[in-house]
């Protein structure tokens, strides 16, 4: 028998014993396939199961399956890229030589992209995605500095239909158009309605290229109402997108920045983005979704909730700012949140501390439930009626009582609600309305 991963012929041995496949790497009693000039062992299915080549999502390059007779032996630990777990070179796996990346076979074939490689051209070869902003789409005005640099004062961005102005001033319990969070300067106010936008926001590119997804993502602002399931931390959102236009894939604004490598204060190790489901949950909150950062020194694994929760942020009105903590306050052995008076769960999950007043909080009740949302915002209901005087209409938001993933608007006495806020409080619609 002939296959590409190996250069001499496989002679069936029809007898039935027990040896380890020099592909799988698994021991097992069957009929095996050998190489005489080499003495390598493989199962008949593995000789079929494994294609020479496979183009994985996570990765830009062509991956070649490589196995020990290739004489391919590394004196460091080698981990796969795609599950963050340690390969085993003496066997087979996928190797791309190019970026000294490596993906147990397995993972590999479940991250494979179907395309025809004999079409594929080399990212190397090809431009690089733009992720450049589109001029097109973001007009400036220009205001000269002090120091002689110029700063866009002013500009027409084509998330928002009136002009942004460009602020540096603190504004409290804002939150960004754009990632969704607290608005700090410098950032882009409108002076006819309540859109702000941070400037990073503001210049965030229109395309951009993720390790969680194959095709390029679009970034696009949500309609009023509108919102979206993010992939990556699996919350709804309802600020921009990065969407895939062929498959309806989303990231919100925060978790498309963290790419496969992160660096985080909360841990002394790199961590590596894991897109394999594994029994693991997050070492911060317990939860269990994925995709999830792994460490390839510990057993600490970070989901992209914890990943992306600000370091630094204000609760409503108290004084001073909280800072996200990694390590208990004292060693007390008790620890409570001081706004919901509820005993924080495990010492080793992360919380909100304010260290000028000793206050110590759960994520959820400094951040909120919902903190890919910006409450507030003007929403325009469809038909409704009046004579009804009370029905429910349902939106695509998630409820601020219920945690469904509605909006709950009460018509009474054939009143209904808009500018719909955090708390439950709204503004009442006159019965005439529209």
């Amino acid at each position: 028998m002939e296959v590409e991963f190996h250069d001499h012929p496989l002679i069936p041995i029809w007898k039935s014993f027990t040896f380890t496949c020099d592909i799988c790497g698994k021991e097992g009693k069957g009929t095996p396939y050998m190489c005489q000039l080499c003495s390598f062992w493989v199962h008949g299915r593995c000789a079929y199961q494994f294609p020479h080549i496979v183009k994985v999502v996570r990765h830009k390059h062509l991956l070649q399956l490589t196995h020990s007779s290739l004489e391919f032996h590394q004196s460091d630990p080698r981990f796969c890229q795609i599950c963050v777990r340690k390969v085993d070179t003496q066997y087979g796996h996928y190797y791309c030589s190019k970026c000294d990346f490596a993906a147990h076979l397995d993972c590999a074939m479940q991250n494979k992209e179907n395309i025809n490689l004999q079409e594929f051209k080399d990212e190397d070869e090809v431009l690089e995605l733009n992720e450049s902003v589109d001029s097109t789409t973001y007009k400036v005005k220009f205001n000269m500095r002090e120091d002689g640099t110029m700063i866009a004062t002013e500009i027409k961005h084509f998330s928002h239909e009136h002009d942004l102005k460009l602020i540096d001033e603190v504004l409290n319990n804002q939150k960004c158009d754009g990632c969704v969070r607290a608005i700090f300067p410098p950032f882009y106010s409108c002076v006819k309605c309540s859109f702000f936008l941070h400037e990073s926001c503001a210049n965030l590119p229109n395309k951009k290229q993720h390790p969680l997804h194959q095709h390029p993502l679009t970034l696009l602002p949500m309609t009023p109402s509108m919102d979206f399931w993010c992939q990556a931390c699996h919350r709804s959102c309802n600020g921009f997108t990065y969407q895939c236009e062929k498959c309806w894939f989303n990231l919100d604004v925060q978790c498309s920045m963290i790419s496969e490598i992160l660096i985080h204060p909360g841990h002394e190790h790199q961590l590596l983005l894991s897109s394999i489901p594994f029994e693991q949950n997050c070492s911060c909150c317990a939860s269990s979704i994925y995709p999830i950062f792994r460490c390839t020194t510990c057993d600490f694994a970070l989901d992209f909730r914890c990943a992306t929760m600000p370091h630094s942020t204000r609760y409503k009105q108290h004084e001073h700012p909280f800072a996200l903590s990694y390590r208990v306050e004292d060693d007390s052995g008790e620890y409570y949140c001081d706004i919901c008076e509820e005993e924080r769960q495990d010492s080793k999950y992360w919380f909100y501390y304010c260290e000028d007043c000793g206050y110590p909080a759960h994520p959820d009740c400094i951040i909120g439930k919902y903190p890919n949302y910006k409450f507030g915002v003007h929403i325009s209901f469809g038909a409704w009626n009046s004579s009804n005087e009370n029905a429910v209409i349902l939106l695509n938001a998630p409820c601020w009582h219920h945690g469904s993933n509605t909006i709950m608007v009460v018509l009474i006495n054939g009143v209904a609600a808009r500018n719909i806020n955090e708390d439950g409080s709204y503004v009442p619609v006159p019965a005439n309305w529209p």
